[in-house]
């Protein structure tokens, strides 16, 4: 036992002794100090005193002389000897009372210059890596907080310190990390310098792909609310969430990419099955319940699943047990994506509101959120799900949707931009213009009547170049433009009709388009030509299935022999989209090279806003989304005949 703890309760043996006999040893009396030295106090009247208050005075006098004796002896013995005390774990009996540690906190940052020397160190580093001292009684709390204000602002080379603390408990649920919050708010405001050590600790200690869900979800969620009071930080801050959920989706696109298609559809309906994700109640809240102090690490519940799959799994081999595992990291990689995304979009919702439009917080949200797109997403090839955090969030609003809408049109069609970023953008306006529920009218229209008239100038300005020397691959920009607008047509078709006649004359576009020297019939996604051609036809906009049925001979001219580009033709699936790219046009006199094919052929056969197989993002997603079963019963019970008639 330490000395300040013999002192205490030497003193309570003491003063037990003194309240319980009398004069003659048998009669209990009030004991009362007179005016005179005790233990260090004048008591100038008499007070009663409690057990208690005796011990407490008594502690606050050996603090009082710790300090006295750094100051006057540069003596640190009594001082190492209370930080001693504070690296105590809370669980053992010898640990600090709430109490005492309140008289500490309260006569340091009384006294916080005297900390300013080497002999100081120990006890500072002591109070500031207490252990869990985000879970102190709220007075105790209080004064904790305190010491570490009047300590920054005393002494700001402590800041670094104390910031490092702050972050690291980043990992803890945010109800217990609300007076982190109010720390780094204060010094932020306090400040200003302060935010130099917060985004270099964010990154350090941003948990990996591969930690817990519980430990990516709550960092995340803090960091979010960081950005809140600290707007300077928020672009590097979202900069730094939005690349690890595309870690996340990546990885979990590569999983699902490298299984067979019978195992792939049995993990789809496994994932649309699978309760172990956060409910919506969990992400609004980061409920406590999920959060159990003996579970903070993350480490006992976890372990226990990995000790039972294991055993479950002691008599598996070869493939099978390739498949558990890559299954099992699957729905891993998906339970995170799920509860991230629901999380990060919920925030976003509840952030939406009259008074964040006004003062322009939202709007500096989204426009960080439009630069990140950019830069982070549109590059990134087979995301499946972080695109939708823009497709949720610019429908909030018309005037949202335009700035999105407006920026990927400025990339589909900028001179500065790769023609892969090109075409990117492309699908993303296709798929957007075809699946945004809240779209207006006047939006789908414009988009419509914009490549419609680019189109329209691009074969005027271009179509004699099909005959001359060159790969079609020179039209991989014309190519996707017109698939992004047969995509919209599919999908918004009956908005496009006005009475007896069509919108920016779409028919006669597609009647001209279709015969061109371009053949985009033949260039573009297979599956979605068949389903234009579908439509159009029931609309009495196009014939299609001559060319589409002329293209498919010439396919197949081309696997008896040598196809007009010069290969030689791999025989395929007729419904798979890369069998359209088996031959070039017969004018073309030179041939694409397989790389710059391949890359058409993944990049036409990609649509960003498929639908999502994640279950409670989906929900999230459902009012904002337009799905096919919505408009394709006209459609569906030709399909199987189109399609017999085409491949036979």
């Amino acid at each position: 036992m330490i000395a300040v703890e013999n002192i205490q309760k030497r003193a309570s043996a003491q003063d037990l002794e003194l309240s319980t006999k009398g004069d003659n040893g048998n009669k209990k009396r009030k004991v009362e100090f007179a005016d005179d030295l005790v233990n260090g106090y004048n008591r100038k009247e008499l007070v009663p005193i409690t057990t208690e208050k005796f011990s407490s005075q008594l502690y606050k006098s050996y603090v009082m002389e710790a300090l006295d004796d750094l100051e006057t002896l540069k003596d640190a013995t009594k001082l190492n000897t209370l930080a001693s005390q504070l690296s105590v774990p809370t669980c053992s009996p010898d640990s600090i009372s709430a109490e005492n540690m309140t008289i500490l906190l309260e006569v340091l940052s009384n006294n916080i210059n005297k900390l300013d020397t080497k002999r100081g160190v120990p006890i500072i580093r002591a109070i500031i890596n207490f252990e869990k001292w985000w879970s102190l009684p709220p007075f105790t709390l209080s004064s904790y907080v305190f010491f570490l204000q009047i300590l920054c602002s005393s002494m700001p080379k402590w800041w670094q310190d104390v910031s490092m603390i702050l972050i690291s408990n980043f990992k803890l649920p945010v109800q217990k990390t609300i007076k982190h919050h109010e720390m780094l708010r204060y010094f932020i405001k306090a400040i200003p310098s302060s935010t130099n050590f917060i985004d270099s600790y964010v990154a350090k200690y941003f948990p990996n792909k591969n930690d817990s869900k519980k430990n990516l979800v709550n960092f995340i969620s803090n960091v979010l609310t960081l950005t809140e009071y600290c707007p300077e930080f928020r672009f590097h801050a979202w900069s730094m969430v939005i690349e690890k959920i595309i870690s996340v989706d990546v990885e979990l696109q590569n999983e699902l990419d490298e299984l067979d298609d019978d195992i792939e559809d049995d993990i789809d309906n496994e994932l649309e099955d699978d309760e172990d994700n956060y409910d919506e109640s969990d992400l609004n809240s980061n409920s406590e319940a999920n959060n159990e102090v003996g579970d903070e690490d993350g480490d006992g519940d976890e372990d226990e699943e990995e000790d039972d799959d294991d055993s479950e799994n002691e008599n598996i081999d070869g493939d099978e047990e390739y498949n558990v595992n890559v299954t099992r990291n699957i729905k891993d990689l998906s339970g995170k994506l799920d509860t991230i995304l629901t999380l990060i979009t919920t925030r976003l919702s509840n952030a939406l509101t009259p008074e964040s439009l006004e003062n322009g917080d939202y709007i500096s949200t989204f426009n960080t959120l439009i630069s990140l797109f950019k830069s982070h997403i549109l590059p990134t090839y087979y995301t499946r799900s972080v695109q939708y955090l823009m497709f949720h969030v610019s429908q909030q609003q018309t005037e949202l949707m335009d700035a999105f809408l407006v920026t990927l049109i400025d990339i589909a069609f900028s001179p500065n931009e790769t023609i892969e970023k090109k075409i990117k953008s492309l699908q993303y306006i296709g798929s957007f213009i075809a699946r945004a529920k809240k779209l207006t009218h006047t939006q789908i229209v414009f988009v419509a009547s914009y490549l419609i008239s680019w189109l329209h100038r691009y074969v005027l300005e271009r179509e004699e170049e099909v005959e001359q020397p060159g790969g079609m691959d020179r039209f991989k920009h014309f190519y996707a433009a017109f698939q992004s607008l047969c995509y919209i047509f599919c999908f918004r078709h009956s908005i496009f009709r006005d009475g007896n006649s069509w919108e920016c004359s779409i028919d006669k576009f597609f009647q001209r388009m279709v015969i061109s020297k371009f053949n985009p019939l033949k260039f573009c996604n297979e599956n979605v030509m068949l389903m234009f051609a579908r439509i159009a036809q029931h609309e009495d906009v196009v014939y299609c299935f001559s060319i589409i049925e002329n293209n498919n001979n010439e396919r197949l001219r081309g696997i008896i022999g040598k196809s007009s580009d010069g290969f030689t033709s791999v025989e395929g699936s007729s419904s798979s989209p890369s069998s359209a790219f088996s031959s070039s046009s017969s004018c073309s006199s030179s041939s694409w090279s397989l790389a710059a094919r391949q890359q058409f052929i993944d990049l036409q056969s990609y649509f960003p806003y498929d639908p999502l197989f994640l279950k409670q993002y989906k929900r999230m997603m459902k009012e904002y989304y337009v799905e096919w079963s919505e408009i394709s019963g006209d459609y569906e019970s030709d399909e199987s005949e189109d399609l017999d008639e085409l491949q036979s």
